[in-house]
């Protein structure tokens, strides 16, 4: 078992030290924001690819979502990758090609423009609290590998993963995260399809698969009684449509996705990469949680259920195979984890400092987009050696931009007469009803989780009726604007 974990140890040792030879290399490439922020909108279709399907294909997807399905079936991963491969889908087919022709940045230059500075600093503000917290997801999700595979503390884990992913975010920006991001999906990939055929042998073979588990635990319908995840009744079923809700539509304008169409060379390879990603995800994204699923028959007690992927790799994996999959595991981690990183930085300099200092020249500004790149990891930091699970906690974060910019993202885009107050009106109705919905859930079932994602089904209808009857009543006082690019132009 040491040789096992020593093979390991050196395996990671050498990747790190890869990964950060990539972030030194490309640092030089990095003349300006259009550089660091989206890679010089040069990437080309499998680059644009990777690193979609890299940075969602996260640790909550692995290591929570086999720790979900390992006590509720397919139905435990519904918000991912089920509903995020679904959001992936429409993104290609709707938004991506559009908002490659606007030639942005971030997702908050689209408020900017359509809604004008008060929709900007909303959205800047929620990307930076929703990354910040999708990060500290993250950097638990390090300590949960590091502490199987590697004998390390958690905190330990924490701070290795934090370092490394800093030095290489620090240096390159979105060019090494993207030229990272292609490497840590191959590696991913063949580190969980290789580890397959050993979870099924060691639950018995397939024969023992298909007839000691039901057939209901692969379902992605609501059970009896509209049950979800141990809920019944109006509770189980607000529960179960939020939980489509949450990725499907609350990641459409996530800036992660958004910052890597904005990344491709064009509208087509924009297009074309995201939906290949959405396809590639529903289907190699079931890898973790199914093992979670056949877990059943080989472990029938877990302290903490998001070990369950490292702990059966430690015991079922030979040394050489074994380490492949630590590198994948701990690849998959940082494939995410970059993404988060960059994204507040970016944010701040290019939508929020400018309002203060409009003037501020490239150099100053890569400096200190750099700068918040060690303050946001610090944050996270506090985050993740507090928090206690690794899913629901990469989840909020696309909760948080569900109801405060899906609906004036998704109206801003198609509907001519959306305007600055219908927007700045549904998201104030969207939050002054999502606090008395969290309590009353709570109230039901001190559940704090259930009770921050259920009241979706009921606020987001309502906030979207809001925003329709705002705009339409202040059409004369507050003219729509067009849609237009970065450069003015309308599209």
């Amino acid at each position: 078992m040491e040789d096992k974990v020593t093979l390991a140890l050196i395996a990671v040792v050498a990747y790190s030290i890869i990964v950060l030879i990539i972030g030194w290399w490309v640092k030089d490439k990095i003349k300006n924001m259009t550089d660091y922020i989206v890679a010089g909108r040069r990437l080309g279709f499998w680059l644009t690819y990777g690193t979609i399907t890299a940075t969602w294909f996260c640790a909550g997807t692995v290591l929570g979502g086999a720790a979900m399905t390992y006590y509720f079936g397919v139905r435990g991963v519904i918000m991912d990758p089920i509903g995020a491969s679904v959001c992936l889908i429409i993104f290609s087919i709707f938004f991506a090609s559009i908002l490659r022709k606007l030639k942005y940045l971030t997702i908050a230059d689209f408020f900017r423009v359509k809604y004008g500075k008060t929709m900007e600093i909303v959205s800047s503000a929620i990307q930076v609290l929703a990354y910040i917290g999708w990060l500290g997801g993250l950097l638990v999700a390090y300590s949960a590998v590091f502490q199987v595979l590697l004998g390390l503390t958690f905190e330990q884990g924490v701070l290795l993963g934090t370092v490394i992913t800093v030095i290489y975010t620090f240096l390159g920006g979105m060019w090494s995260v993207t030229l990272t991001d292609f490497i840590q999906m191959i590696l991913l990939l063949a580190g969980l399809i290789i580890m397959i055929p050993y979870v099924i042998s060691a639950a018995g073979g397939w024969e023992a698969i298909t007839t000691q588990i039901p057939a209901d635990t692969y379902s992605i319908l609501p059970g009896e009684n509209f049950e979800y995840l141990g809920y019944v009744g109006m509770i189980g079923l607000a529960y179960y449509i939020a939980s489509w809700m949450n990725q499907a539509i609350g990641a459409l304008s996530c800036q992660d996705l958004v910052q890597r169409s904005l990344a491709a060379k064009d509208e087509k390879t924009a297009k074309r990469a995201s939906f290949a990603a959405g396809i590639t995800y529903a289907t190699l994204g079931m890898i973790g949680p199914l093992i979670g699923i056949w877990a059943r028959l080989i472990i029938t007690e877990i302290e903490d259920p998001n070990l369950i992927v490292p702990t059966l790799a430690l015991n079922l994996l030979p040394a050489p195979l074994f380490a492949l999959l630590t590198v994948g595991l701990i690849a998959l981690i940082m494939s995410s984890a970059d993404s988060s990183l960059i994204i507040p930085p970016s944010v701040i300099v290019n939508n929020l400092i400018p309002m203060m200092r409009p003037n501020m020249d490239e150099k100053t500004r890569i400096l200190l987009t750099r700068i918040l790149v060690l303050v946001t990891a610090f944050v996270s930091l506090a985050i993740a050696l507090w928090a206690a699970t690794i899913y629901f906690l990469t989840q909020i974060a696309w909760y948080l931009i569900l109801f405060v910019q899906a609906i004036p993202f998704i109206f801003g885009i198609y509907w001519r007469k959306a305007n600055r107050t219908g927007a700045i009106a549904s998201v104030v109705t969207n939050v002054v009803l999502w606090i008395p919905f969290i309590y009353y859930f709570y109230q039901q079932t001190e559940d704090i989780w259930l009770a921050i994602y259920a009241p979706g089904p009921f606020v987001i209808p309502i906030g979207a009726a809001v925003f329709v009857i705002a705009s339409l009543l202040t059409q004369k006082k507050d003219p729509p604007k067009p849609l237009l690019d970065i450069e003015g132009k309308p599209i």
